[in-house]
Parts: C-alpha cells; sequence; structure tokens
C-alpha cells in the first residue's frame, strides 16, 4: 500500500493529498508550464483511484493551475507576463481596498491577534527562520482580510491566491521575507494610526514592487 494511502484513507483526505501536493509542485515551478499531468502517474503515484483523481484535477482547474483537455488530459496551464500583470494589478485593487476597510475596525479584541502575528513574523525573522516568518506573514494578511468586513472581497482574494502564489515566486523565488517584513510594519503602523490610506499605500508599494521584479524576468522564462 502506498504512503499516501496509509496516510489519509478517505476519499476527501486523497483529493486533498494530491490537490496540496500538485498545487505546490506547480507553485513552485517543479511542473512547469505545459507540463502534461499523466492520469495514470498520478493515480500509481498517490495510490488514489479515478473518482478523487478526477474532483482533484477539477480543483486545479478552477485555481487556474491547469487546464483540461477532451483529447490531451491535463496540462498545467501557460503563464505569460501579460496575465501575471494583470494578475498583479487586479490584487492589489483587491487587496488594497480589504486593508482599507479594515483598518477602522482593528481596535480592542480585533487588534490583538494581528499584533501578535507581526510578533511572532518579527522573532521568526530575527532568528533567520525565513519559513515560518512567511508563514505567520500569510496569518498576518489574513487576519487584516478577515476584519474587511466584507465576504465578498475575502473571498475573490481566496480564489486568486493559488496563481497569486505562483506569480510571486516566478518574480521573487521562495523568500520574499523582506518585502513582507516592510508591509507588516506599514501596515501594523497604519493600524495603530487608524489610518486606512497609509495601509492602502503599503499594499500598493508592495504589488508595485512585484511588478517592477516581473518586468525582470527573462523573455526564456516567461514569454
Amino acid at each position: 500500500m502506498s504512503q499516501a494511502v496509509s496516510t489519509v484513507g478517505s476519499h476527501g483526505g486523497l483529493r486533498e493529498l494530491v490537490v496540496e501536493q500538485l498545487r505546490e509542485e506547480i507553485i513552485t515551478g517543479a511542473l512547469g508550464p505545459g507540463t502534461p499531468i499523466r492520469t495514470e502517474a498520478v493515480m500509481k503515484r498517490f495510490g488514489v483511484s479515478n473518482s478523487p483523481l478526477r474532483e482533484a484535477f477539477a480543483q486545479l482547474s478552477s485555481e487556474g493551475l491547469i487546464d483540461i483537455h477532451r483529447n490531451r488530459g491535463a496540462v498545467v496551464s501557460q503563464l505569460s507576463r501579460d496575465d501575471a500583470a494583470d494578475l498583479i494589478r487586479t490584487i492589489e485593487l483587491l487587496m488594497a481596498t480589504s486593508f482599507s476597510w479594515a483598518i477602522p475596525r482593528l481596535s480592542g479584541a480585533d487588534f490583538a491577534p494581528v499584533r501578535q502575528a507581526s510578533r511572532d513574523f518579527d522573532v521568526a525573522y530575527a532568528n533567520d527562520a525565513h519559513a515560518d516568518a512567511q508563514v505567520h506573514a500569510g496569518r498576518f494578511v489574513r487576519l487584516i482580510l478577515e476584519r474587511s468586513g466584507s465576504v465578498e472581497l475575502q473571498r475573490l482574494v481566496r480564489s486568486l491566491d493559488p496563481k497569486v502564489r505562483r506569480v510571486r515566486f516566478l518574480v521573487h523565488g521562495a523568500d520574499d521575507v523582506e518585502t513582507s517584513r516592510v508591509l507588516i510594519h506599514e501596515v501594523l503602523e497604519a493600524a495603530t494610526d487608524n489610518d486606512p490610506d497609509r495601509a492602502a499605500a503599503a499594499v500598493r508599494g508592495y504589488w508595485a514592487y512585484m511588478s517592477s521584479c516581473l518586468d525582470a524576468v527573462p523573455e526564456a522564462v516567461m514569454p
């Protein structure tokens, strides 16, 4: 029996295992654009049947990470420079709006978890534990988004997250902890001063930097 089956026995658990692993491999570039994802190979690798695999492919397709063709099967979605630039513009707009709406709602008990996420990030950063720091950075951003007061904005941002992570990894690699540190500190100061415009400006600055990194990606990597 495969390790996947022995550790995750349920239909839903197997589906999620496949989704999580393939998602990370696409985001990090281990599976590059246009790479075929062979059904038989994936079934053998994870020890899954056709049903959870179909569901996993459907989820990855809905996240914009793979394309499913009737005759060719599943392939990793292409990622053009124009598509990436459009995604950066879109997520910048959504997140700047979310943060500006959240800041006036941060007080008392709502502010405490945000501050703690910032402290945890700083501790990890000081100890050069960059992977942990990025986890705390993600928590910080999620906490801000949750306080925007808009379920629809949160849903839109979450739906774009896999493609956004793919672009971020492509243009900046696995470790963009420095840019995360700047964003966290500026947003925290904006929240302390109840200044939503400053928080939105910090978000726009973060994505402007990502856009400049995108411009520097060689044509051979991204047409």
